[in-house]
């Protein structure tokens, strides 16, 4: 049918758009039409316009004018008049918001903002074409007239856009919803050109664990509107160090995803300082919307998002001085090896390193946790504060445990805010499908409802009100919708539009999406493959919807995953995950002196904590076992294949978030003092008891890693059981002590 532009009037009501016409309740949306027909005037002009003369393409601004100049007396004149300008502002505004690169120009009387253009080149997508080996690139159909003939074309190589699949897949793994609206946006704009629905995500991309506890979508969205338009922030947040709850009042600089948790970098305005933000911290966020387009602050020159969300060690953290610390490095397990490796090299010594500590309690405590295969050779007073936490740690192990009940399976900490689920609504995300849905059906020709609006991420009924509202007015003339026949059949839409049939560039959020599943790979994948990745991100960064004031993607989203290991055999174990063949791997397991050879069939990598996991059915085992890349020391190909199994799930295997399984393991039941129980219960999910500790279960793995994992903490967390380890505990740090 085709869908008529004229509908009965109906009658004015709120006051932001005060005697502007609106439709009937539940008819369409005002704004959304104002939107279209302002967004439609711009592009059909060549050079600046002022207010008077784009308010002619936009039928409720001319009805306004209309009842201005038809009032008799100067009151009523003025009313009209600034009514109608407030309205312009608010839909400018909106529309820059959204990516929509406006531009203000002096005009013809010497106002410095008071003529506006809008850029076809500006705003709509440059072709891009995907190059093709020993042929002719895969260019999509260009358009001839209505200025589409100047939009540039882009040329992709096919692993270009392969690595720009994966890095969708990458954001989506991360767990925010709307990170998986931006991501998924910018795909389905590119997809009107490039072949995606052939590009399939590669089976080596790692399934991401989200962390226990996590932001709620309300959170990311108030950070993220007031990072885009940089105003101040205010929220309620849990201090982890004093476990108090107070409000604070931030400038946020920028959003970064470290080790499975979401932080926000931002000027604490009482304090004075920059400082991190958990945002599974935060409630009661709200973010300044006066003056919404005039920000609030500027982001220092000096200021880089990317270098300082860098993973760095917690006794590198602080602005004191740093004090020179030398440590020798005598044991040879994977963990000792591994951290040989930190620091700086000292002279001819191999086996020595050199810190430069802000925090020496930190360093005591890491030191601790080798348990005699660590040593700090100078300064003396820190060698002493080790010895110091030994003493003080094996004072636990003098007498039997006190029995302890374990805490119970609570995995809702009380100041958790539990997720809601979030999707976009209301008449900007209206207006973002529109300018998704006209480019898809705007040729003449005939598609299906159903393949529209599967290409666009909704369903028909949505499709079919959001094209409705486009085209239904009530009492107005058409302005743009003149120019636009709409068609929908029982189960087929067509349009003929001479408007919008590209469709709009990458905003800034969207850029900043894929660019997050960009870092993500860069951390996951060898340095010999860096070199796409970053070329993938120069072909983004080339088709971004630019405002002169926005702010720099490097302003808004990061991420740091120095913590991801293995990445030197990464390209060996990517292959076979992509060929279903077997893996010899050469793995040294924790406190192992020596590599162990091993045959696998490699099912799926899982990125989780920080830290990449190998799932792999072992043949000696006879088992599903689970390998951290970053102790794999060896691996090589093999041409043999293998079925993945139909039933094998990485949920089956990753038990509540942790990386172990295979069999009935030793358990080892910690009890956490009432000072460090908070930051456990946290990460855990956990609640602590009435006296502040919490006692958990931990599956263990061996008990070179259990006894490192209760040393980091010191007398702050005591084995309970299994009796055998605190046996090895004591010994070690009677031993250690004994050293001198």
């Amino acid at each position: 049918m085709h869908m008529n532009s004229h509908a009965p009037h109906a009658t004015a009501s709120d006051d932001d758009d005060a005697d502007l016409p609106v439709l009937v309740a539940g008819s369409g949306s005002t704004s959304l039409q104002r939107w279209v027909d302002l967004l439609a005037t711009l592009l059909g002009r060549n050079s600046p316009a002022t207010f008077e003369e784009l308010a002619q393409g936009v039928p409720e601004y001319r009805a306004k004018l209309e009842m201005r100049d038809r009032a008799v007396d100067a009151a009523t004149k003025q009313k009209h008049a600034e009514s109608l300008k407030r309205a312009f502002e608010r839909d400018k505004d909106a529309l820059r918001s959204m990516g929509v690169a406006i531009e203000s120009h002096r005009d013809g009387v010497g106002n410095v903002a008071g003529a506006y253009r809008l850029k076809r080149t500006d705003f709509y997508l440059p072709y891009l074409c995907v190059a093709v080996p020993n042929g002719a690139p895969l260019s999509p159909a260009r358009v001839d007239e209505y200025g589409y003939k100047t939009l540039e074309s882009f040329l992709l190589e096919p692993d270009e856009l392969a690595v720009i699949v994966d890095a969708a897949a990458s954001v989506r793994g991360l767990g925010d919803p709307l990170l998986r609206t931006d991501v998924d946006s910018a795909m389905r704009k590119l997809a009107v050109d490039l072949p995606l629905d052939d590009a399939s995500t590669s089976a080596d991309i790692p399934q991401q664990i989200a962390a226990r506890v996590q932001p709620d979508a309300k959170v990311f969205a108030e950070l993220s509107e007031a990072l885009r338009h940089r105003k101040v922030v205010t929220f309620m947040y849990h201090s982890m160090s004093s476990d108090t709850h107070d409000m604070r009042q931030v400038e946020p600089y920028g959003l970064f995803f470290l080790s499975a948790h979401w932080y926000l970098a931002g000027r604490d305005l009482a304090r004075a300082e920059l400082r991190n933000y958990r945002l599974a911290r935060m409630t009661k966020v709200t973010c300044n919307t006066k003056s919404l387009q005039t920000p609030d602050f500027v982001v220092p020159t000096t200021f880089r998002l990317r270098d300082h969300a860098q993973s760095r060690q917690v006794w590198e953290l602080g602005d004191g001085e740093a004090t020179e610390v030398l440590v020798d490095f005598t044991g040879d397990s994977g963990p000792a090896l591994a951290a040989a490796t930190l620091g700086a090299t000292v002279g001819d010594a191999p086996a020595r390193r050199r810190f430069m500590v802000r925090r020496a309690d930190s360093f005591a405590r890491w030191v601790l946790s080798f348990a005699g295969e660590a040593r700090v050779a100078s300064p003396p007073a820190l060698a002493n504060d080790v010895r110091g936490l030994a003493r003080a740690t094996l004072a636990l192990y003098d007498a039997d445990p006190v029995a302890a009940l374990v805490s119970p399976a609570v995995t809702v900490p009380p100041n958790h805010v539990a997720r809601q689920k979030w999707e976009p609504r209301g008449a900007t995300a209206q207006f973002r499908r529109i300018l998704l849905v006209v480019p898809q059906i705007a040729d003449g020709e005939e598609h299906s409802l159903d393949d529209v609006a599967r290409r666009i991420g909704t369903d028909v009924t949505t499709l079919q009100q959001d094209l409705h509202s486009l085209v239904s007015r009530y009492d107005l003339p058409a302005g743009f919708i003149e120019g636009v026949q709409v068609y929908i059949g029982a189960d087929s839409v067509s349009a003929r539009s001479n408007h919008l049939r590209r469709p709009m560039r990458l905003t800034v959020s969207e850029l900043c999406a894929l660019e997050l599943g960009l870092a993500v790979l860069r951390g996951q994948r060898p340095p010999d493959e860096h070199a796409v990745l970053d070329r993938a991100r120069k072909r983004l960064q080339a088709v971004i919807a630019r405002l002169p004031d926005d702010p720099t993607p490097d302003a808004l989203y990061n991420i740091s995953i120095g913590e991801y290991g293995g990445v030197n055999h990464m390209a060996t174990v990517r292959a076979a995950l992509r060929t279903r063949t077997r893996l010899t791997i050469g793995y040294r397991k924790s406190g192992a002196h020596a590599t162990d050879d091993r045959v696998i069939c490699p099912y799926a990598l899982v990125a989780a904590s920080g830290m990449l996991y190998l799932i792999a059915y072992c043949d000696r085992s006879a088992s599903i076992r689970v390998f951290r890349m970053d102790r794999v020391q060896t691996a090589a190909a093999t041409s043999v294949p293998f079925t993945l199994p139909q039933d094998f799930s990485v949920d089956d295997v990753m038990r509540d978030g942790r990386a172990f399984q295979g069999g009935e393991r030793e358990v080892m039941v910690v009890r956490y003092s009432a000072r460090i129980a908070r930051w456990i219960a946290e990460r855990e999910g956990r609640v602590p008891a009435a006296d502040g500790t919490l006692v958990l279960e931990h599956p263990l793995a061996d008990r070179e890693w259990g006894m490192r994992h209760v040393l980091q903490y010191a007398a702050d967390a005591e084995v309970l059981s299994p009796p055998a380890l605190r046996v090895l505990l004591r010994e070690q740090l009677a031993e250690l002590i004994a050293q001198g």
